[in-house]
Parts: structure tokens; sequence; C-alpha cells
């Protein structure tokens, strides 16, 4: 597939409306750019789904923490620094 990307900042400060560096300032607008698409082939997909039965496995509540299991786990990243933020859910 041909793959493009473009953005438009949607303000004109520098605020959370934005994608922003992590000193807060906004990424500039670029117009539609052909990017290369380095997935492999056969690409994955099917989308990780979400198990909801099972004592083990279904969603649940542990402290502070919300854990989900998924059937297919292969590709999801595990990296704690790319969580989703606290906020998201």
């Amino acid at each position: 597939q041909t793959v493009t990307v473009a953005y438009a900042d949607p303000t004109t400060g520098n605020d959370a409306n934005a994608i922003q560096d992590t000193a807060g300032n906004d990424a500039a607008s670029f117009a539609a750019t052909a990017v290369t698409n380095n997935t492999p082939a056969p690409a994955d997909t099917t989308p990780p789904q979400l198990i909801t039965t099972g004592d083990t496995t279904r969603p649940k509540v542990t402290g502070n923490q919300l854990v989900l299991s998924f059937n297919d786990t292969g590709n999801l990243d595990a990296d704690a620094t790319h969580k989703p933020a606290g906020g998201a859910f």
C-alpha cells in the first residue's frame, strides 16, 4: 500500500491540543508526504482481541492497576516507557 502522512497544528500557541515534544513545543504542520511502508509481507492485519472470560485472564483490578489480557501478545509493546497515561482510562 502507498502510505502518506500529513499534520496540521490545530492551534497557534504551544498547548496540549497539538503533538508536542517533551519540552512542550508543538510539532510544525506539514503537507502530505510519502513514507516508506516497511510492513513485511504478509502483514499481520489481525488486531489482538481483549480476553473477557476466565478467572485468570478476564479484565480485573488489582490494587491500583487495571490488568488486561489479549489473545495475541506477540507484537504488543511491553516497554514501560510507552504505557498510556493514567487519564486515558
